[in-house]
């Protein structure tokens, strides 16, 4: 991840030119664009996908354009379903680019929930439900879903892979019982400058599966 420095809570600050976003503005900010969404989350991530594609030619995102496509993608008009992403080959492999292993990830995400919205009813899916994969297709991620809400996945995917996040404002309720986290989750308020497309996969990532 591009953390590259431990700054100040709450402050903003620049260096060599570009405006370093702490994790926990990140996360504070996310939080406030998604109070009162009602789109579904595949519409959501479609939105995300379309108005990521305009920068998919840079290595790495300032970090404030990361969090601008992330808030804009709750109101922005969603493209239509592309149906063909449920069959197509959707893996990941060593040579995969950057932002490619991120649009693959996102399109496996929105076909999953085009088949689970086609699906029986789920109950308490927050538990965690797998998605009825069409037979023998490739997608770059686990069928395994935790977060079905764009609250809730955003939630999760900004403190999975970010952190940021304090007890508290009460925005996060610690859960009764033993919780083992799938992904260590940062701790420290941090400055981040740059968000790369991997650090951008890991978010989606969190969102999909951190509980």
């Amino acid at each position: 991840m591009h953390l590259p420095q431990e700054i100040e809570k709450g402050t903003r600050m620049l260096v060599a030119g570009g405006a370093v976003l702490t994790n926990e503005e990140f996360y504070e900010s996310v939080g406030r664009a998604v109070q009162g969404v009602e789109r579904s989350l595949e519409e959501y991530l479609r939105t995300l996908w379309h108005l990521a594609t305009a920068e998919r030619t840079r290595p790495d995102l300032p970090a404030e354009v990361a969090l601008s496509l992330l808030v804009n993608a709750t109101t922005a008009p969603a493209p239509d379903f592309d149906p063909s992403w449920r069959t197509a080959d959707l893996s990941v492999g060593e040579g995969t680019g950057e932002f490619e292993v991120w649009e693959r990830v996102i399109q496996s995400q929105v076909a999953d929930l085009h088949d689970l919205a086609e699906g029986p009813e789920l109950y308490y899916p927050e538990l965690g439900v797998d998605a009825p994969r069409p037979q023998d297709c490739k997608r770059a991620t686990a069928p395994r879903w935790y977060n079905h809400r764009v609250a809730s996945y955003l939630e999760c995917a900004i403190a999975g892979a970010l952190g940021g996040w304090a007890q508290e404002p009460g925005t996060r309720v610690p859960v009764t019982g033993p919780v083992v986290p799938l992904y260590p989750e940062p701790e420290e308020v941090a400055g981040m400058t740059v968000l790369s497309w991997l650090d951008l996969t890991e978010v989606l990532v969190c969102g999909q599966e951190y509980e």
